[in-house]
């Protein structure tokens, strides 16, 4: 499956404009990342070219022969996150930047680093060079994505050149300062079986060139083992609070009447306008259905009709309907002024301002736990869920 998102402005989500009969998004989604931070640091580089040590260079600026010339050149993000998990006595930090708000589809840049590796000995800053740096597991990955959605990526990148230079590592309860320079990064196949990364003969090169992040790691967090109705935050790892939405029935339904009645709970943000939606979300109910005996749970929220307005209910039960869901898994998110206010006030979206539809979300059905979302967590949507349903 490829569905591309399509991206909308979250300030804080007023009622939009509307996008038009084909349902592809003309909206100018904004970021709330800093300038120059999660980005290219030289600004925008012509046609061709990509910042290399600051300055913008092309193909002509390849003296080395062994290089192959660029096929794709830079990479600007707009959202980025990053979390950090405490496991086999290591902790481990994932970095991931998208540019949700270019459909379709969209690219993705992923590091992760083990910080008790790398960092030994009271170190928090290091230069790292990037070549091979593409196991999994290892004290060091990055990896370039592109055509993603949330199920995966249709390409794989691997480091073939550029160094990473950390200034601030990036503990839980601090920021990641970093800039990775001069990145090269060649297409590979990875196989089903093994997992093993098969360079592929004549695979695209992305000069994805310098790229500086600057992002705060929330703490780790301990979510308790069952609902807390007043949360225990609103980002990963945390206790989501309760809230209430209506249903296409008309039903005032809380969040927490589902606590221990699943073992996963799937959250997806759609609107009536969202082409994207139109495929993903009755894929999602067929997933739903084949897998709600083993304790999936489904919610549906949607946030506009295909006008960009404030949904009736009406229009959420022929939503519903025509999408595979039942009305009762099918809800209403707009206040009047604003769109999914209470989904993404209670669920921190990791979007940098601006997100892309379909937006999902993985929450552990028994605790309320959120596990993962579109723009943070580890490994993709259904590995998540499928990690929830596995467990005892």
């Amino acid at each position: 499956m490829k569905i591309a998102p399509f991206a909308v402005s979250l300030a804080l989500l007023p009622a939009l404009v509307a996008c038009g009969d084909s349902g592809s998004s003309t909206k100018n989604p904004t970021t709330n990342t800093p300038a120059g931070l999660g980005t290219n640091p030289c600004g925008t580089c012509p046609a061709e070219t990509y910042c290399s040590y600051g300055q913008c260079v092309g193909d002509p600026s390849l003296t080395d022969a062994s290089l192959d010339k660029c096929d794709i050149f830079g990479f600007d993000s707009t959202n980025q996150a990053a979390i950090a998990r405490f496991a086999g006595n290591t902790t481990r930090l994932r970095y991931t930047a998208s540019n949700v708000a270019i459909e379709p589809p969209y690219d993705k840049l992923v590091v992760e680093m083990n910080q008790t590796d790398l960092f030994a000995g009271g170190q928090t800053s290091g230069d790292f060079e990037l070549e091979g740096t593409g196991e999994r597991g290892g004290a060091l990955l990055l990896r370039g994505n592109s055509y993603c959605n949330d199920v995966d990526c249709g390409f794989t990148y691997v480091p073939e050149g550029g160094k990473l230079e950390v200034t601030d590592m990036g503990a839980p309860g601090g920021t990641l300062k970093a800039i990775i320079r001069d990145l090269r990064l060649k297409q590979v196949r990875i196989d089903t079986q093994s997992g093993d990364l098969i360079p592929f003969a004549r695979g695209k090169v992305w000069c994805l060139g310098d790229y500086a992040v600057d992002v705060p790691v929330p703490e780790i967090n301990v979510a308790d083992g069952a609902c807390v109705a007043e949360g225990t935050g609103n980002l990963v790892g945390d206790n989501i609070r309760n809230f209430t939405l209506q249903n296409c029935n008309g039903d005032y339904v809380d969040l927490h009447e589902r606590c221990a009645k699943s073992k996963a709970l799937w959250i997806i943000a759609s609107a009536g306008w969202c082409g994207a939606c139109e495929a993903f979300v009755p894929e999602a109910a067929e997933r739903y259905q084949d897998l709600a005996g083993q304790g999936l749970d489904l919610m549906v929220v949607v946030g506009e009709d295909q006008f960009s307005e404030p949904p009736s209910l009406e229009y959420c039960m022929d939503y519903a309907l025509s999408h595979g869901l039942s009305p009762e898994q099918t809800f209403i998110d707009n206040d009047g002024t604003r769109s999914w206010p209470n989904l993404f006030t209670a669920i921190d979206t990791y979007s940098g301002g601006s997100i892309g539809l379909p937006w999902n979300v993985v929450l552990d059905g028994r605790s309320m736990e959120y596990v993962w979302s579109s723009n943070t967590g580890n490994g993709d949507l259904y590995g998540a869920q499928d990690e929830l349903l596995d467990a005892e």
